[in-house]
């Protein structure tokens, strides 16, 4: 059964910053990946660090400028940006800002290797070579009363590693019944989840996380407005959730032809799975 956690605000200051961990170490106790909601209120910056983790980031309003040895990188809201582990970088915020850190593996105080100030300024662990990466996400869901936006994955970053989305719900709806291939991690911002199972119906509200390990045969339902993201590993394609078609749907075959053509996937109807 899907696993429902609840989010931890684990950095709190107010008229500041307020960071909540959905899954990671502190919240979940699962140190392969983490994923928070980080929103600044105010402009602000971050000290130096030298994470030893993989950072894909999600700016859903506002702006950062990442410094580095390249040079700054600003990323506007609306736009994904890979951090490679080993990247010396310091966060600067010109105002507030909205966005969505992964983490693989998970983010730890020890890890982060974070430069305090009046240290001597050197990184704790040798930096790599390199630059953040800057992405255009892509809707590769837009079905009416759904849209999903990807950020990373297999269509805008070309990465099978992981597949991270922001998920709009405008309306009730409901999608067809799937058991992919990957584990998914559920960000619920706003609005309610349910998860229809043979075993029942999980109810996900928001400011909970919830787990779907792989090969869970589920069928999601949105009773309204919601916003999540979900995060896929390995990255989601239309071959390995195992969809089985639906009539009604929130995705009706035009839209999952779509989504086949934008993974350079067969363009050949799903085939029903096994009940």
């Amino acid at each position: 059964m899907p696993v429902v956690t609840p989010a931890v605000d684990v950095v709190e200051v107010p008229g500041q910053l307020v960071i909540t961990e959905y899954f990671g170490n502190a919240a979940t106790k699962d140190p392969r990946l983490s994923a928070a909601h980080v929103k600044w209120l105010a402009a602000g910056e971050e000290d130096w660090q030298t994470p030893e983790f993989d950072e894909w980031v999600l700016i859903i309003s506002g702006e950062v400028r990442l410094e580095h040895a390249g040079g700054p990188t600003l990323v506007s809201g609306g736009s994904g940006v890979f951090l490679p582990a080993g990247l010396r970088v310091k966060w600067v915020f010109p105002g507030p800002c909205e966005y969505v850190p992964l983490c693989l593996p998970a983010f730890s105080p020890d890890n982060v290797h974070r430069e305090e100030p009046g240290a001597e300024a050197a990184p704790a662990t040798a930096a790599t070579e390199g630059v953040p990466a800057v992405f255009s996400p892509v809707d590769v869901v837009k079905a009416g009363d759904l849209t999903i936006t990807e950020f990373f994955g297999r269509v805008t970053s070309k990465d099978e590693r992981l597949s991270a989305c922001l998920a709009v719900v405008s309306a009730p709806c409901a999608e067809a019944y799937q058991a992919p291939d990957f584990d998914e991690y559920v960000l619920v911002l706003k609005g309610r989840l349910q998860l229809h199972q043979a075993g029942g119906v999980t109810e996900v509200e928001p400011g909970q996380a919830v787990l779907l390990k792989a090969g869970e045969r589920v069928k999601w339902v949105w009773p309204g407005e919601c916003t999540y993201i979900p995060v896929c590993l390995p990255a989601f394609s239309p071959e390995n959730c195992h969809r089985e078609p639906e009539e009604g749907a929130a995705k009706d075959e035009t839209c999952m032809e779509r989504l086949r053509e934008l993974h350079g996937a067969d363009a050949a109807p799903e085939k029903a799975q096994a009940t």
